[in-house]
């Protein structure tokens, strides 16, 4: 059901384009082969397309890597799902085997139906990731899901007990320090990813007019332009994620040698998907301003996560040690989920220039850091300063 739900919420309204607006010399297994080549993409296949003329121009040969992260979150949370309604199971791992091999299965007979010489997914990438894909949400699912009656697997037992002993080997200070830094740095992250979203949404809805023209300029039907909606939902994901990125300072590229930051924008020929109308382009004024965000953010968490910071006030002997802990702590995870979140959304979307689609998730990782544990260092001289009361080394 979780395939057949993947592939079918695709496959449905292009196969009512084939029966409504009708070509005959399109095959409906077009549109059939087009369906699974998104549904394995989504789940970390690259797609090979083949040289070939497109129009007047020849195009050729590229490759797809770009994860559609909506679809990509929409095949997870199926997945997860799915997993959660096996976690009172006494054992877990037959039904791991049994739904991957399953899922494997219809993955390989996909990969295979689908085979066309003009696009086509790495032969081991289409049959081995999907269950992959498919295992590691189920699993996340299964192992962290509602117990009923009081039953736990051997596995989620097995998992705990193993938790709990890396847990307790870890150094005082890593403890003290985990839980806090991880709310900090997630809700920095949390913070630009959110105000990404709403800026984006301003922007559509300030340059509708050239969104409209990108639109007609495609020549679809209703259906067509539908069908189109649909793409851009799934990509919508990845252009957050290069929003945030924007706030950074460091921007992000859609094409090699083209830049999108708050100091200018550099672009080159765009691809004709109607929603990158509401890009920026040329100098903003005041751009520069973008760079506050993440620094406001940085100090807005930390100063948030004083009531979670009591072991480091424990813990930590001078307000110096502490602080710089907890500032550098939370600027490790910020840079290591944005870099993360930024490795997912960024990949090759087409030929030539557009092999270059995103973010480089290393760079953006260093400038996270830096631009959040300055702030966060300073904010945590008062989330993370010692107690001289309870402080066994501060009494007297």
């Amino acid at each position: 059901m979780v395939a057949a739900i993947g592939v079918g919420i695709l496959l449905a309204p292009m196969t009512v384009i084939w029966l409504v607006e009708n070509d005959p010399t399109i095959d409906w297994f077009v549109a059939f082969r087009t369906s699974a080549d998104v549904w394995m993409l989504a789940q970390g296949a690259h797609l090979n397309v083949s040289a070939g003329a497109l129009g007047s121009s020849q195009i050729p040969a590229f490759v797809i890597s770009i994860l559609p992260l909506g679809f990509t979150s929409f095949l997870a949370f199926l997945s997860f799902r799915l997993g959660r309604r096996m976690s009172s199971s006494s054992e877990l791992w037959p039904g791991w085997l049994g739904a991957t091999a399953t899922y494997g299965a219809i993955s390989l007979g996909l990969s295979t139906a689908a085979y066309d010489k003009a696009i086509y997914p790495i032969t081991w990438q289409g049959t081995m990731l999907p269950p992959l894909f498919f295992l590691f949400f189920l699993a996340i699912g299964s192992l962290t899901g509602p117990l009923k009656n009081g039953r736990e697997s051997r596995e989620r037992a097995a998992l705990v007990v193993w938790l709990e002993a890396k847990w307790n080997n870890l150094g005082w200070a890593i403890r003290a320090l985990a839980a806090p830094a991880l709310r900090g740095g997630t809700a920095v992250v949390a913070m630009l990813h959110g105000l990404s979203a709403i800026s984006f949404a301003l922007l559509l809805a300030a340059n509708w007019i050239t969104v409209t023209r990108l639109y007609e300029s495609l020549h679809v039907s209703f259906l067509g332009g539908s069908t189109v909606t649909i793409g851009e939902l799934a990509l919508l994901p990845n252009l957050i994620i290069f929003g945030a990125a924007w706030f950074t300072g460091l921007g992000f590229s859609i094409g090699t040698g083209s830049s999108i930051s708050p100091l200018g924008s550099a672009v080159g020929p765009m691809p004709g998907i109607p929603f990158l109308g509401a890009v920026p382009a040329g100098v903003i004024g005041l751009g520069f301003a973008a760079i506050i965000v993440p620094l406001v953010a940085a100090f807005v968490a930390t100063l948030a996560i004083k009531k979670h910071a009591d072991e480091i006030r424990f813990e930590f002997a001078s307000a110096w040690s502490a602080a710089i802990s907890l500032g550098l702590a939370v600027g490790l995870i910020s840079a290591l989920e944005m870099g993360a979140l930024a490795a997912l959304a960024s990949g090759a979307g087409g030929p030539g220039r557009l092999d270059t689609i995103g973010v480089n998730p290393l760079t953006l990782m260093a400038v996270v850091f830096v631009e959040t544990s300055v702030v966060s260092i300073l904010a945590a001289f008062f989330s993370a300063r010692p107690d001289r009361a309870d402080h066994p080394l501060l009494r007297g």
